[in-house]
């Protein structure tokens, strides 16, 4: 996994543009599609009100991906229906490969355990913030409590999932 740090989604969005630019083109089949796609992330990244992911990269290929698959279905309503069926297999995703389902089925049941293990008020704010995707601010609003504390519970149950993946062989 790439191990560089960034201050904004944006900056993330920047390191990648080349990266994001090839995955789209790949997609589309298009360069100006995938100009416009890289273009409409970046400018969702500068603009979203989301916590810096844990792995940007991974978060940019997703949001590159769905923008894709909408951008190309605009283009398929707009031109009528596609008789040859093109835009079902350019926007088509493969399953994932069964070592994968797996390794992520078992890492689910890991992080299961993780936050099942958590004390309750952590475990609480956790799913709250990334089972529920509402803000610091909401979370804190919601229980009474301040936005630092918010932080800290979700730094200590970010490091107790940590923890229990590298100890069960995963690299994070």
């Amino acid at each position: 996994m790439d191990k560089r740090t960034f201050r904004s989604l944006a900056q993330a969005a920047e390191a990648y543009y080349e990266e994001l630019r090839r995955f789209a083109l790949r997609r589309t089949g298009s360069k100006s599609l995938a100009d416009d796609v890289v273009q409409e992330t970046w400018l969702r990244a500068s603009t979203t009100g989301v916590a810096m992911p844990y792995n940007p990269r991974a978060y940019l290929y997703r949001m590159t991906g769905n923008l894709v698959v909408d951008h190309l279905q605009r283009r398929g309503d707009a031109d009528g229906p596609r008789a040859d069926g093109a835009l079902a297999e350019q926007v088509a995703c493969p399953a994932p490969a069964p070592d994968a389902e797996v390794a992520a089925r078992q890492e689910f049941a890991i992080l299961s355990e993780a936050v099942r293990d958590l004390p309750e008020k952590c475990r609480h704010v956790f799913i709250l913030y990334r089972g529920h995707g509402l803000t610091m601010r909401q979370i804190a609003a919601r229980l009474g409590i301040s936005e630092k504390t918010v932080e800290k519970h979700i730094a200590r149950a970010m490091v107790q999932c940590r923890k229990r993946l590298r100890e069960a062989g995963r690299e994070v």
